[in-house]
């Protein structure tokens, strides 16, 4: 089924507004019809659903059955485990970056502005060198550049 068609369906049966006038719009012995099919389908999903719950339950029974076996012998759970079982601890990540040094300096709106080549490059350089500039026309002059580390 399309998904458009099952969300179509979807909202005609969630709602009952929308199903007493799905109804009224149609013919009685297709209602009929699709009331067997839908009740056929019901049941069979029923069915499944209940074997489902049985299972899970069995399951659950068994688990339990588990745990009073491995509490009576004297062990718990991180033991079998293969070890203590405590979560170790996380590594501290070294995402605290320094700040880069600035290599170019660029005006923008009469305010002298520094950039320090990685990430992208700012407007006024990008434009300066789709007009023929060079990136190296920006580079900062190292007295320039000792002055700015003070």
């Amino acid at each position: 089924m399309a998904a458009n068609a099952y969300e179509d369906v979807m909202r005609v049966l969630s709602n009952v507004r929308s199903i007493r006038a799905f109804v009224r719009e149609n013919d009685y012995e297709l209602l009929l019809e699709a009331h067997e099919k839908l009740g056929v389908a019901l049941d069979e999903r029923k069915e499944e659903y209940a074997a489902e719950k049985l299972e899970r339950e069995a399951r659950e029974v068994k688990r339990q059955e588990l745990l009073a076996l491995i509490e009576s012998e004297g062990f718990d759970l991180g033991q079998l485990a293969g070890g203590d079982f405590e979560p170790k601890a996380r590594k501290k990540s070294r995402t605290s970056t320094q700040k880069r040094e600035p290599k170019y300096e660029f005006v923008e709106d009469g305010v002298t502005k520094y950039w320090a080549g990685v990430g992208r490059k700012p407007r006024p350089i990008a434009q300066a060198i789709e007009n023929g500039a060079s990136l190296s026309d920006f580079l900062i002059k190292a007295e320039e550049q000792q002055s700015l580390d003070v």
